[in-house]
């Protein structure tokens, strides 16, 4: 988890002005919106990743040859330190990213995916501007969600794991490389960019560019510290346990 020093808070964007109101304007106006995938539109900790976990689990212990204990760990820590685990075998392990997805993510695993629910997620479409999926996701996984809850004509684009390229390989999120990347891929200011995730250390990053933050509560069940409390960390705008509430603000 990343953490906010003195330092880092007074970088924040005018963050004692980004306030609800803002992202009330927001709905209504014509902005971008930055939307997560995993546990922001669906539940995939229930559903869809047990199916996911596994097979990258599999496919670790294939490539690297190391028992399931192992490649299990090396999936989880890869995962926390560099936001999607390809990633770390990709910088540590010199594992081909095309490689890699293709095996852990292929078209039988995909077929097989618990799929989510189709009605939740379909307020999304009320929301007014531009809409962009921005998911550690692979592109074929993220279709295949997408395809599922009817949703695949709601974003403008699709900002997948893959495309998330820097300096030396990927640069997922939460680095805010990434953000300031499609930021400026957008041609945007970052007080126009809503940004709506169920990870926190995602949204602190966002917040440090000026970005209108939006914590996804409707299924991860993290970050229990303010999901039991009725308090939101100070880089977090909003929280909505569903997206209904978008627009009971």
């Amino acid at each position: 988890m990343l953490a906010f020093r003195g330092a880092d808070r007074s970088r924040c964007w005018n963050y004692d002005q980004v306030t609800l109101m803002s992202i009330e304007q927001s709905i209504r106006k014509r902005s971008l919106w930055f939307v997560d995938l995993d546990d922001t539109l669906h539940d995939a900790a229930n559903g869809t990743l047990k199916n996911i976990d596994s097979a990258m689990t599999e496919a670790i212990q294939n490539i690297l040859g190391v028992d399931k204990k192992k490649a299990d760990f090396l999936r989880k820590k890869y995962w926390v330190k560099y936001g999607a685990t390809v990633v770390g075998l990709n910088k540590l392990h010199n594992i081909s990213v095309s490689d890699f997805l293709n095996i852990s993510h292929s078209q039988k695993i995909l077929a097989d995916l618990n799929l989510p629910s189709v009605s939740f997620s379909s307020k999304i479409k009320r929301i007014k501007g531009t809409k962009w999926l921005v998911t550690n996701s692979p592109e074929k996984y993220a279709m295949s969600i997408l395809n599922h809850l009817r949703l695949q004509k709601c974003f403008r684009k699709v900002i997948s794991v893959e495309k998330m390229k820097g300096p030396g390989g990927l640069k997922p999120k939460p680095l805010i490389f990434q953000w300031r990347r499609l930021i400026r891929l957008a041609g945007v200011h970052p007080t126009e960019v809503t940004v709506i995730d169920d990870c926190l250390r995602n949204l602190q990053t966002a917040k440090l560019l000026g970005c209108r933050t939006i914590w996804a509560q409707c299924f991860n069940k993290n970050d229990v510290k303010f999901r039991t409390q009725n308090t939101r960390p100070f880089y977090v705008d909003k929280k909505i346990k569903k997206f209904s509430d978008l627009f009971r603000i």
